[in-house]
């Protein structure tokens, strides 16, 4: 197959746009909501700290809790085509690869959300901020800047390198579990995602408490400095990182195996 039948910008281009043609209605007034919903928790949440008990950091928890809840739920309704049989043969016939319709969803789902929700919460976070000082001067914290709240949430404990990897990774799972939920399931995917999710957990969990007891391991000394090559905690957080990596490259193959199964 030729490189052009892979992928080619110019009928990914024609995607973007079609795609931005079709929903920009949607998206607009998805924006506008999400506009209201931050403006709104943001005031009622300052009010219940009285304004001036308000922090850079309370500002930056606000942004994550919302940034995780509407990430997971928008990553769940990735490749929309798939929840019916009849827009799942529509979408399968558009004359563009299965490469640029993967990244189409994963550009647009994953990467478009990360990069322009902090963008839209801190416009709104300082406007916001702006409004309610003049009217209550006692909201001297209403400048917002993510270098900022981040600096004082761990001015304390720093969180940097392969800590800092982690967390990111693992934010990067909550989504990428959700993309793949949406690619693999047709109907109620986030549902069905969290369902199994919650299966392997348990199995998981089940597994270990077996084999505690089968091989009765409390009478084994199994500190850390004896788990495979694990030598302490700084290597432990090396193979969590990898490893959460590895689940998350694994997810996406799973997604992008769903998306050539429908097209076989």
């Amino acid at each position: 197959m030729e490189s052009g039948n892979i992928f080619s910008l110019q009928r990914f281009m024609l995607l973007l746009e079609q795609s931005f043609t079709i929903n920009k209605k949607h998206l607009g007034v998805t924006i506008t909501a999400l506009t209201g919903i931050f403006f709104i928790i943001l005031g009622l949440s300052q009010s219940a700290a009285h304004f001036q008990g308000w922090t850079q950091s309370n500002s930056l928890i606000t942004f994550e809790l919302f940034f995780f809840s509407f990430g997971i739920v928008y990553a769940s309704f990735a490749f929309p085509a798939f929840r019916t049989k009849e827009k799942t043969m529509s979408y399968l016939m558009l004359p563009v690869s299965a490469l640029e319709k993967f990244t189409f969803e994963f550009l647009t789902r994953i990467v478009a959300f990360i990069l322009f929700m902090p963008l839209l919460f801190w416009v709104v976070a300082n406007l916001e901020g702006f409004i309610v000082h003049h009217f209550v001067p006692e909201l001297v914290n209403y400048k917002f800047s993510f270098f900022t709240a981040w600096a004082e949430l761990n001015n304390h404990n720093p969180v940097k390198g392969w800590t800092l990897f982690g967390y990111i990774q693992t934010a990067l799972f909550a989504f990428i579990a959700a993309f793949t939920g949406a690619s693999h399931f047709s109907r109620a995917p986030l549902m069905k995602t969290i369902a199994t999710f919650s299966i392997i957990q348990v199995t998981g969990i089940l597994f270990i408490y077996i084999l505690y007891k089968v091989l009765n391991l409390k009478e084994v000394d199994y500190s850390i400095n004896h788990i495979l090559f694990i030598r302490g905690k700084d290597y432990a957080v090396v193979f969590y990182s990898l490893f959460v990596l590895a689940v998350n490259l694994s997810l996406l193959s799973i997604a992008w195996f769903s998306l050539k199964e429908k097209e076989a």
